[in-house]
């Protein structure tokens, strides 16, 4: 099978949201021998990353980073332009599968079968992209350009001729966008075990821990859409009690500048360390030396449907998480297992989980270990991937050329 797999982020190297999924996608149909071309930005040499991936081309496409400030006004410019590069390669390469990573990349992949009629289109799907504009910029031009955007994000969904998603809430979701069940499949997010895995060496913590008894994590893109100024409220409320308590937020995103601003202003610099952004292997070792993981999501529509990466590297590490009470993390999370929740938006609740794991060391051991079983029972990239692509071999030997 031809498949040309397409994601409008930095594959190489692997850039967090969707690139650890699409990579781990294109693995496996290496793996199952198919030809795999590829359409993604990308931050090495051409050459480079088509050894590493395997694949047998890959179109490079122009990138935003997710780190800038003004990535929103730079994807409306690059992303048409994207749009129209992966139309005129498959139009080239003539796959038989187009694999596009959520919506814009989708719409990319439909304009494409209108010049190769038995082309099929799976939509994979992790967040819908529209519905958090305004919380980058507030200005009424962009209004417009999110109605658009949600009238090609709608289009996308229902025209697409397969829908893989991460979990049944965003499913459910789909189909008040016009998706058809029977065209819907869930395979969650997972993680690559090799990578995210319980260290035992201290130098972090000795280093940035600063001698602190607890150490609380939060790790990935720090955007507005997510609300982490939570995470400094719930701060002071934990360190009301427990002084010797430190927050590492590993990462870096648009909302960095203000979340660091706001710390000095309430004196708690001492009590937060901001790596900025460090790579996959530096990630694993900084959970490795935490006692506690931090999911933040606000109560949206798309965050309703996502599950994240963060819980899944925080288990593989042997860390416990605290996580928001939304439907796709409740299908992921065993409540007092795994994790504890707290409601979306309330600092208070997510304080108290947070003083709770402190005060019980065991049930943080019980809860990072069966972390790790769950992980390897459920949520390994290779098991996960490997059923994904059945799905699409399947779906594709069932329409005749």
């Amino acid at each position: 099978m031809r498949v040309l797999v397409t994601i409008f982020e930095e594959l190489v190297p692997v850039s967090g949201g969707g690139t650890p999924r699409i990579s781990n996608i294109i693995k496996a149909l290496v793996r199952r021998e198919h030809k795999v071309y590829v359409a993604s930005s990308i931050g090495v040499r051409k050459e480079d990353a088509i050894e590493q991936m395997g694949c047998v081309d890959l179109l490079p496409l122009l990138k935003v980073s997710r780190l800038s400030s003004k990535k929103m006004v730079k994807y409306l410019y690059a992303h048409p332009l994207n749009i129209w590069r992966v139309v005129k390669y498959a139009r080239k390469i003539k796959p038989d599968l187009i694999i596009s990573h959520n919506t814009i990349a989708g719409y990319a992949a439909l304009l494409a079968k209108r010049f190769q009629k038995d082309c099929l289109v799976v939509l994979d799907l992790t967040d819908l992209l529209f519905e958090y504009l305004e919380d980058y910029y507030p200005e009424r031009w962009l209004r417009l350009v999110q109605l658009e955007g949600k009238r090609l994000e709608r289009k996308t969904i229902r025209k697409s001729d397969k829908i893989v998603t991460v979990s049944n809430s965003m499913r459910d979701i789909l189909l008040t966008y016009g998706a058809k069940l029977e065209n819907i499949e869930v395979i969650c997010d997972g993680v690559d075990t090799k990578i995210f895995k319980r260290t035992y060496k201290d130098e972090l913590r000795n280093k940035f821990g600063k001698s602190a008894e607890n150490v609380i994590v939060f790790q990935g893109v720090i955007d507005p859409q997510d609300n982490p100024q939570i995470i400094l409220h719930a701060a002071r409320e934990v360190l009301e009690k427990y002084h010797r308590t430190m927050f590492w937020m590993i990462g870096d995103g648009t909302a960095l500048p203000r979340l660091k601003r706001e710390v000095a202003q309430d004196n708690l610099a001492e009590y937060f360390y901001f790596s900025g952004w460090v790579r996959q292997e530096e990630v694993a070792r900084y959970i490795s030396a935490s006692d506690i993981g931090l999911v933040i999501l606000p109560d949206s529509l798309s965050a309703r449907g996502r599950v994240t990466l963060k819980e899944f590297e925080y288990w593989a590490c042997g860390v416990p998480i605290i996580a928001p009470q939304l439907p796709a993390l409740e299908e992921v999370v065993e409540e007092g297992k795994t994790g504890f929740f707290y409601q979306p938006g309330d600092f208070k609740g997510l304080a108290q989980k947070i003083i709770l794991l402190i005060e019980n060391k065991d049930i943080r051991k019980k809860m990072g270990q069966r972390g790790m079983e769950v992980v390897k029972e459920k949520f390994e990239w290779q098991k996960l991937t490997n059923h994904y692509v059945k799905i699409c071999e399947d779906f594709e030997r069932s329409f005749p050329k």
